[in-house]
């Protein structure tokens, strides 16, 4: 009779070692799953963080590039504008050297008309104005309008002006003897870089 009930408890032992080892792979299985949860967040969140990093430094290059494709153009605009300067006052000097100033009205009434130009101005040496593309400008003296030493320029100059655009300062010179200067506002097209 001993022999019956001893296998009973053997029974129950082995139930409660099949529960540990179904319990032990659970809280594997879960340690597993956590681990693996973990490790794929944080390699989606280095990810996406290098993706961050990269668009911020396309952002950055594309920034730098339209800068320098502005610099370039604003280059370009002071050597255009300042080899466009020199024909420019070779026709003014004609037309003064033959008294012809109607000529020289139309002239650069024509030019502020062209996309970028803004006003033109001639002055003689004495600081008159003799022609203005701004019909106000012709009873005030040439100082008033721009500093007076741009009336002893020898040699075409391109500045910059305050609201961004360019002012360009044409000595026209006689024979032996400087005619006037005329002083020309540009402002170069904005062209949307996208």
């Amino acid at each position: 009779m001993n022999t019956t009930e001893n296998p009973t408890p053997k029974q129950t032992s082995g139930l409660d070692g099949s529960k540990k080892i179904m319990l032990g792979l659970a809280a594997v299985l879960v340690v597993v799953v956590a681990v693996m949860y973990f490790w794929k967040t944080s390699a989606v969140s280095a990810v996406e963080s290098k993706l961050v990093e990269a668009q911020a430094q396309s952002v950055q290059e594309r920034s730098e590039l339209i800068e320098r494709a502005r610099q370039l153009d604003a280059r370009d605009d002071v050597e255009s504008l300042k080899r466009f300067s020199i024909p420019l006052a070779w026709a003014i000097r004609r037309e003064l050297m033959a008294s012809n100033l109607d000529q020289v009205d139309q002239y650069l009434s024509e030019l502020v008309q062209m996309p970028g130009f803004g006003s033109a101005v001639l002055a003689n040496p004495e600081d008159k104005v003799m022609v203005a593309t701004d019909r106000k400008n012709l009873a005030e003296p040439f100082s008033t309008l721009y500093p007076a030493q741009y009336l002893q320029a020898k040699e075409v100059r391109i500045e910059p002006t305050s609201a961004g655009g360019l002012r360009a300062i044409i000595p026209v010179m006689g024979l032996n003897q400087q005619l006037g200067t005329l002083v020309v506002e540009y402002t170069s097209p904005v062209f949307p870089l996208k």
